[in-house]
């Protein structure tokens, strides 16, 4: 992998992690870095995620409501998704509340909402790590069960403006056993 190349975990929360040529820590931000070879993981990790959604949605509720969003066209709704008061990234505040309203009656027009809330938070977070000095983005990865939705990735792209793309296996497990067998440690 390259500099500039990233990965956004899409679990129960949102961890980010950009492949840098420079170190970048600001707890002030939640942003933290890992060695990796010669290069840097630079990341952070929001409380927003898949947990807010299946809060509210049934993975069948998710796929099907999913499909009929379009992708290319903006949410109105101005949404900062979290299940309770605080998160860690890119605004690090215990006690920053959630903003999940107005909640409007049509379900597919909610969940809309809320992807675009949960992507705009994964663009501000690569937004502060470049603006803190990390390598710019060219690229991002996606694992976690999120990874699937193929409409929540296209929202993202619209908001990363870099490609977004799904690998061919999605468990960060898997890049980690990668790492292992490369002998690739801090």
């Amino acid at each position: 992998n390259l500099p500039g190349e990233a990965v956004t975990s899409l679990g129960s929360t949102l961890a980010v992690k950009l492949l840098s040529q420079t170190r970048v820590d600001d707890s002030r931000y939640g942003i933290y870095s890992h060695k990796l070879g010669d290069l840097w993981l630079v990341g952070g990790a929001s409380n927003t995620g898949g947990a807010v959604l299946r809060h509210f949605f049934t993975d069948v509720e998710l796929e099907n409501y999913s499909t009929q969003i379009d992708p290319a066209q903006e949410s109105l709704l101005d949404y900062y998704p979290l299940l309770k008061n605080g998160d860690r990234f890119p605004i690090n505040d215990p006690n920053l509340p959630p903003r999940l309203e107005p909640r409007p009656t049509d379900s597919v027009e909610f969940l809309h909402g809320l992807l675009e809330g949960i992507a705009r938070i994964e663009a501000r977070g690569y937004q502060l790590l470049q603006e803190f000095g990390a390598t710019p983005l060219t690229k991002v990865y996606t694992a976690g069960g999120g990874a699937k939705n193929f409409v929540w990735s296209a929202i993202r792209k619209r908001y990363l403006k870099v490609p977004v793309v799904r690998p061919i296996h999605t468990a960060a497990a898997y890049g980690t056993a990668l790492l292992a067998m490369r002998g690739v440690t801090d």
